[in-house]
């Protein structure tokens, strides 16, 4: 079921409640999500790991959108820059893509870390672990994570 969320807990760190969260998959409802994470708690540390190359731009198309509908429901603080060239008024998976990059580039400002080309080996929700293989700055690996979203 895409965006369920296996585990929940809180780590003090400082007096201020800190969760990792793990979110697998970028889409538009992800990004949305780890934006919505950190408004309510900007100490959250958030990773997200998809195996596309570039955020936004998957070789499965996104669903197409209406660019100006969308824009109107979110946060203007959680995207930048979307070309002019991008068609704002009629459905097209170029605007999904292109909104899908502009917010995942203002999550990235706001501290999150994007595991591009990774692949999750396995998931072991009882010591809430993630063990994945990628081809960024690390290469391989075990997170632990407080809460997972999975959006693939």
């Amino acid at each position: 079921m895409p965006g369920f969320r296996t585990r929940y807990c809180f780590i003090p760190c400082l007096g201020v409640d800190s969760l990792n969260i793990s979110i697998l998959g970028v889409n538009c409802d992800s990004i949305c999500l780890a934006h919505s994470i950190l408004d309510e708690n900007p100490l959250a540390r958030i990773t997200i790991y998809t195996e596309d190359a570039e955020a936004g731009f998957s070789e499965d198309p996104p669903k197409p959108l209406v660019l100006n509908d969308l824009l109107e429901t979110i946060s203007s603080d959680w995207y930048g820059t979307i070309p002019k060239s991008i068609d704002r008024e009629y459905q097209s998976s170029v605007s999904s893509s292109w909104l899908v990059k502009a917010l995942s580039i203002r999550l990235a400002e706001r501290g999150a870390n994007f595991l591009l080309h990774t692949h999750i080996l396995e998931i072991d929700e009882d010591l809430q672990e993630i063990h994945f293989r990628g081809g960024g700055s690390i290469s391989s690996g075990v997170h632990s994570y407080d809460e997972l979203y999975d959006f693939r």
